[in-house]
């Protein structure tokens, strides 16, 4: 039995979900033509339409005189609709999230792992591989994104998720729908095949085409950024100083310099604190006579509820679902989020950064606006929450130019797609294994994005431990933690060498955004030719071979291309001593070719065995000549 034999539109169950209402096909005149169906109710009408490349636009239309209360479109097949039922046993899931607020990674479909639970719907797309080799199927969305997000769950037959199962498709778009109204949800797609991570690189192609004329191809951001080292702690000698010490060390390796949060007077005053007296026109023109170019981080939507601006503009800002001002409890403080919706709000927000650009900056990293999927009461209730972040982005593009390098830190991917340079592929890094491992896990998942959507941004490449810095205290006093199992958050010791170089090894295989975030002065000889390594390298995005296979998740193998040669890396990210086998291409006698060790460039050769024994918490890397 495959998979793709059931999953496809036209034998799907469908029903749109209102507020006081459910529409379901089995109440509706259905009318079957070429390429689709058309569901008919009293007063709404839903089309599921393919075109000849099998990507299919779902369209609803409000052929009533009331507004619709829209809250989704499922779209489902049903354990019971395959013969023979698949069984969750034999499958495994990519599992993509909406943002990096939750791990990406391949886990199993019948019960949770150590970072995941199979409830959770998949975001955008989604592959079920079978453990036995048999095939693989992906379902996905496609640009151009509708005003709503797509989730992909598994639907277990039993509560106990260890039998039967189907799969859905929902189409989240909470808004009022106007009378009149007819519009494109979003367009979908099934792909079969041989391989997961094959498919995943046709997905990746197709949105590419799909995105061509609003696709931003910069070429990747390398930099230095001040959050992970210093935090809210950072002063402007800090910025200054680390520019001086990278075009000592690293020249023009790298780009931009980034002040992140701390410079700020509170959040929601996007303006130089008391560490940042000379203000921040004056921080851009010095960093700029170092060689570099200033960027800044903001959070556009978030405002402290102890600034003038909160207390003068209350209806500036979204609530929740019994109307109060929806609000965050951060480490920095009690936040309200801006209403996009609000046309003030646009002026305001389209100021803020006009103000910003003006001043110098030329990279904007913006952050927290997923906050955002909390809140449930708008000015407009005729947008959703993707519509809203998309609108957000559009102001901010529209008010620092498209010459101007900008990061959708956190925001829905389908929400920024075409007006993002980069988007943040992982959680927050810091110099614990716990998150490496977490990391390397989410950057893997999602290596097709990587010139597919923009760049990808696996947060910060950092290095300092024992054996790469003369530091007395690589972070501010913090609480020790002992290690476990899903903890991804300073929990363990933290890194040495070895699991540095493996998040250095990790970062650079994604292909994209290369940005550092140690004091920079006080790495010695060690760590800084580590990171001189990988800024002088330059690969294409590294695929995971076996992501789908026995061992893919602890166990990665990727190969990417640099140049004429190509860079195979063998990671082991579990806490156990284990043997890799070396793919077939790169085994000796197979037409292996000439290796070189990446990091100390000495001539080796393949392992007569085929066999590459490994520590734990490490990787190592070759690159190879056909």
């Amino acid at each position: 039995m495959k998979l793709n034999e059931t999953v496809h539109f036209g034998k799907a169950a469908v029903k749109v979900i209102c507020a006081d209402r459910t529409y379901r096909d089995s109440q509706a005149s259905a009318e079957v033509a070429e390429g689709g169906t058309i569901y008919r109710w009293d007063s709404v009408s839903a089309a599921l339409e393919s075109d000849d490349k099998g990507v299919c636009s779902v369209s609803l239309g409000n052929d009533g005189p009331e507004t619709l209360h829209l809250q989704r479109i499922c779209i489902e097949w049903p354990a019971g609709w395959f013969t023979p039922r698949p069984d969750a046993r034999d499958y495994v899931q990519l599992y993509h999230s909406r943002d990096f607020s939750k791990l990406s990674g391949v886990r199993p479909v019948h019960r949770p792992n150590g970072w995941s639970d199979p409830a959770d719907a998949s975001g955008m797309v989604t592959v079920l591989s079978r453990r036995d080799g048999g095939g693989a199927l992906l379902i996905g969305a496609l640009p151009p994104y509708g005003d709503c997000f797509v989730d992909i769950p598994v639907l277990h037959e039993k509560p106990h998720r260890d039998g039967a199962f189907g799969i859905g498709i929902h189409l989240h778009s909470p808004r009022r729908f106007a009378p009149g109204r007819r519009e494109t949800l979003a367009n979908l797609i099934v792909l079969e095949g041989r391989d997961g991570a094959e498919l995943l690189g046709q997905y990746a192609k197709f949105a590419r085409e799909r995105l061509a004329g609003k696709l931003r191809f910069q070429p990747r951001a390398s930099g230095w950024n001040s959050w992970d080292y210093y935090a809210g702690a950072v002063r402007q000698s800090d910025v200054l100083d680390n520019a001086k010490d990278a075009r000592e060390r690293f020249g023009d390796s790298l780009r931009y310099m980034v002040v992140d949060e701390g410079y700020e007077c509170q959040w929601g005053v996007w303006d130089g604190g008391w560490k940042f007296t000379d203000g921040l026109a004056d921080l851009c023109a010095q960093i700029r006579q170092s060689g570099y170019e200033p960027g800044i981080w903001t959070a556009p939507l978030m405002v402290n509820v102890y600034t003038p601006l909160y207390r003068d503009h209350p209806d500036w800002f979204v609530s929740d679902g019994q109307g109060n001002v929806y609000l965050r409890n951060l480490g920095y403080g009690s936040m309200a989020q801006l209403d996009i919706t609000h046309p003030e709000v646009v002026l305001h927000i389209g100021e803020q950064f006009r103000r910003l650009r003006q001043a110098g900056f030329t990279y904007f990293k913006c952050d927290f606006t997923q906050l955002l999927l909390g809140a449930s009461s708008f000015a407009n209730p005729a947008m959703s929450h993707a519509g809203m972040i998309r609108k957000l982005f559009e102001v901010i593009r529209g008010s620092i130019g498209d010459d101007v390098y900008l990061l959708a830190c956190g925001a829905p991917y389908e929400a920024v797609a075409g007006v993002a340079d980069a988007h943040r592929t992982t959680g927050d890094i810091h110099n614990y294994w716990s998150q490496i491992r977490q990391n390397i896990r989410s950057m893997l998942a999602r290596w097709w994005m990587q010139d597919a959507f923009g760049n990808t941004d696996p947060d910060f490449a950092i290095v300092r431990c024992g054996e790469t810095s003369d530091d007395t205290a690589f972070n501010r006093r913090q609480g020790q933690n002992p290690w476990s199992a899903g903890a991804n958050w300073c929990s363990g010791r933290q890194m040495n060498l070895e699991e540095a170089k493996t998040l250095l090894l990790a970062c650079l295989l994604t292909g994209g955004d290369l940005i550092l975030g140690d004091a920079l002065g006080k790495l010695n000889a060690t760590g800084t030719e580590l990171l001189a390594r990988i800024l002088e390298v330059t690969v294409s995005p590294g695929i995971p071979v076996n992501m789908f296979g026995h061992d893919g998740d602890d166990l990665p193998i990727v190969v990417a291309k640099s140049g004429n040669r190509k860079l195979l890396a063998l990671f082991n990210l579990s806490d156990d001593y284990r043997v890799q086998k070396l793919p077939e291409p790169f085994r000796q006698g197979a037409g292996a070719g000439e290796w070189v060790e990446f990091w100390n460039g000495e001539p080796c050769g393949p392992s007569p065995t085929g066999e590459i024994a490994l520590a734990p918490r490490s990787a190592r890397a070759w690159f190879v000549s056909a």
